[in-house]
Parts: C-alpha cells; structure tokens; sequence
C-alpha cells in the first residue's frame, strides 16, 4: 500500500470545512450559508480530527482511518494517587479537608465505641480508630455513651477493616 501524503493545504481544508462525504444542508437564502451540521458538531465538540499515523490521511478521532482502516488506541495514562479522606473541593480546584467541631468527633468517639462493643473489640480500638480519622488522640479518660453508628461511620470502619485485610494479606 502506497503511503499517501496530504499537502498542507488539503489538510487545513478538512478542518475548516469538513469532509466531502459530510452532509451539507443547501439553502438558496442569501443571507445563510450552506452549512454541514456534521462538521459544525464536530467543531462543538473540539477539534476531533487528525491525521492518521499509518498513511497521513485525515480522520475523526476514535473512528478507525477511511482509507487503510487503522483505529488509534488511546494510550492509557498512569494517574497517582494517594491515600486520603475525600473532601470538598471549590472552584479555585483546593481540597479543603473535613473540618469537625469537638461535638462531631465525641459523636465519631460514641459510635466507633458502639461497634467495639458489638465486634467484642478491646477498648483501646476506638483510640486507635479515632486517631486514625482525626490524627489525634482523644482526650484521656473521656469515654462517652455508646450510640448507634451513623451509615458513614459504618463506611469508614468497614474501609478500615478492608484496608487491615490487604495489608495483612500482603505481608
């Protein structure tokens, strides 16, 4: 197969007017241009055309090349991640952490100690589990009434426990 090569101008052509083979919608009112609706959704959307990598020719992204038939994959892209609470995040694109006031996290403290009681925990679980969310350690001596846990609390004990187990299960 022959390699084909567009001259700068032919590819410019594509993509300020569209393909050939894209539908145009005529009009004989002087006032509107004939327009394809097409190339105008495309041009919406982004520039979405390129030039094929295997023979030059210009196509839309994500649809394999008209002439030779090569589909580009797209490259798939490592992202880092860490570990973390989620949190709000506002427009200037700046996560602001969970902000508990004291009453919150005595509540946080009750609960984590419900579930001990109900898992046959030791006590020092909920100290432990309370400085893992609050990177604090409560304060000593206090130890509040059991009250039901919340469903979020119950989410984050059981992201814990899932957590303990991988660990666990890797070493």
């Amino acid at each position: 197969m022959t390699r084909i090569t567009p001259s700068c101008s032919i590819t410019a052509a594509h993509f300020r007017h569209g393909f050939a083979e894209d539908p145009i919608e005529w009009t004989l009112d002087p006032d509107r241009r004939a327009e394809s609706p097409v190339h105008r959704k495309r041009g919406e959307l982004g520039s979405r055309l390129i030039e094929c990598k295997n023979c030059g020719v210009v196509s839309v992204a994500g649809e394999a090349c008209w002439h030779c038939g090569f589909l580009r994959q797209p490259t798939a892209r490592r992202v880092k991640f860490r570990d973390g609470e989620l949190g709000i995040v506002d427009r200037s694109r700046r996560a602001h952490g969970n902000i508990y006031d004291p009453a919150e996290q005595a509540r946080w403290q009750a609960m984590l100690a419900y579930i001990a009681s109900e898992s046959g925990y030791k006590p020092g679980w909920v100290a432990h589990q309370y400085k893992q969310k609050f990177k604090s350690w409560p304060v000593w001596g206090q130890s509040p009434r059991p009250i039901p846990p919340s469903p979020e609390v119950r989410s984050w004990v059981r992201s814990r426990r899932i957590a303990f187990a991988r660990r666990r299960g890797a070493a």
